[in-house]
């Protein structure tokens, strides 16, 4: 009643005094979702809390040989910012899965640490030239830090972002690179080694990899340096450290790590993966400027691409599939990529374990709409706090529908699920990111 007799006399005064209302104000009244005002009517949005991370993971996670995390925990609405303390440098990781994969690689830092200082190691060490293959190696397989400095935050997909036609069409217009094999033998060209070299050092690391339970493409910038190491010396000096470092890791821990089940980033040398990715993206009928786009991407390790591949590929009869090669194309950060690759990742198994998913819309996240016409959100984030971006997205009215859920991986904040829930969303938390094949855990929905 009060909004109508504004809207016919804008300037006239309100019963109880509030002054004039200027046309400014009665424009971002009349123009905001009714369904944002009813899921929020005080506008009462929360800081993101500095959280105890005992709270957040299990106490395996916190504290082992070699390693402790800080117990405060900043988060950003979305995700938690750990501080993970090794004896050999201390790492910021954003996110709970990161953290895993992080806590996982300890065992085998603290491995090659101590094999480094051995007799053998270290007189193999000066017998070899290890600076050419070492630089070649972190030009071909590790740019870690080519996305350094852009924005980060997983954040953005909540908010109001297109499809990346603006990415697709910057990577179009860009030279043509060469192919992966091309660029060993120019990078061996430029350092002195031959392309032959450079593929038995690759190869030795991957070894030594599989060897450890890591990942080859790891961004740690620690295990990274000490593959890169052990893997030059391991080739030049025939140094057989591959066939004597054995690490036990949690086999939970290791699929995490690698998030693929197969040994296909440890068997299949870098070149031919990246070439199988471009072939699987082919056959789901990509566009080339989408795949050379998603493809260029440095955002993404080699690992990661190639998991949100299997699972695009897994999802290939479902309509969306090019959209969501064209937003995972845009990600600005390691963060973005992980993000988008768990979220497609979590699709997919709903997929398989709870009802087929029909269509991808992914304007902004992945959500998914299954065969009964249900929407479907996966959320790979820590702890979601009730943010203006949050009730902007709970309130999307593209999303609205009669069955709706919201797949976290993490937990939200009490407000923000009681707002969720205000507005019909069902919620689940925790939702595990399991082994293919077995169904996503986590604990009990809430429902309106």
């Amino acid at each position: 009643m009060l909004l109508s007799s504004m809207i016919r006399n804008p300037f006239s005064a309100a019963p109880w005094g509030w002054g004039r209302l200027t046309l400014t104000a009665l424009a971002l009244m009349v123009l905001a979702p009714a369904a944002s005002i009813a899921a929020d009517p005080a506008g009462q949005f929360e800081k993101p809390p500095v959280l105890q991370a005992k709270d957040l993971v299990p106490a395996t996670l916190l504290s082992g040989e070699g390693f402790h995390v800080d117990d405060a925990v900043p988060t950003d609405g979305l995700m938690a910012l750990f501080t993970l303390h090794t004896e050999l440098g201390t790492l910021q990781v954003h996110g709970i899965e990161l953290l895993r994969i992080r806590v996982a690689e300890v065992p085998a830092m603290l491995e090659l640490s101590h094999e480094s200082k051995t007799k053998v190691f270290a007189q193999a060490l000066a017998r070899t030239g290890a600076e050419p293959i070492k630089a070649a190696g972190q030009m071909v397989m590790h740019p870690v830090d080519t996305v350094k400095g852009l924005p980060g935050g997983v954040g953005r997909f909540f908010g109001r972002v297109g499809l990346g036609a603006q990415r697709i069409k910057e990577a179009a217009t860009e030279p043509e690179e060469a192919s992966a094999g091309e660029k060993a033998g120019e990078v061996a060209k430029r350092t002195g080694q031959t392309t032959r070299d450079i593929l038995g050092y690759e190869q030795e690391r991957r070894e030594l990899a599989h060897r450890l339970h890591v990942d080859p493409y790891t961004t740690n910038p620690i295990l990274s340096k000490q593959l890169d190491e052990f893997a030059v010396v391991a080739f030049r000096a025939h140094v057989a450290v591959t066939t004597t470092i054995s690490v036990v890791v949690p086999g939970s821990m290791a699929i995490t790590a690698t998030r693929i089940t197969s040994n296909m980033v440890w068997d299949t040398p870098k070149a031919d993966l990246i070439v199988r990715n471009q072939k699987t993206l082919e056959e789901l009928q990509v566009p080339p400027a989408t795949i050379k786009a998603f493809m260029r991407n440095m955002a993404f390790p080699l690992s990661v691409q190639t998991a949100l591949v299997e699972d695009l590929n897994d999802l290939s009869k479902v309509s969306g599939v090019v959209d969501a090669v064209t937003l995972a194309s845009t990600a600005q950060s390691e963060d973005q990529a992980r993000f988008i690759a768990d979220c497609l990742d979590l699709l997919s198994r709903y997929s398989k374990t709870h009802t087929p998913v029909a269509r991808i819309i992914a304007r902004g996240t992945i959500v998914g709409r299954d065969s009964t016409g249900a929407i479907v959100v996966p959320a790979a984030v820590d702890y979601a706090s009730w943010t203006s971006r949050t009730s902007y997205f709970a309130n999307r009215p593209d999303l609205a529908a009669p069955k709706r859920s919201v797949w976290l991986t993490g937990q939200m904040s009490p407000l923000a699920r009681k707002n969720f829930l205000a507005l019909g969303w069902q919620v689940n938390e925790k939702t595990a990111l399991l082994p293919a094949g077995s169904a996503l855990g986590g604990t009990a929905p809430s429902h309106p």
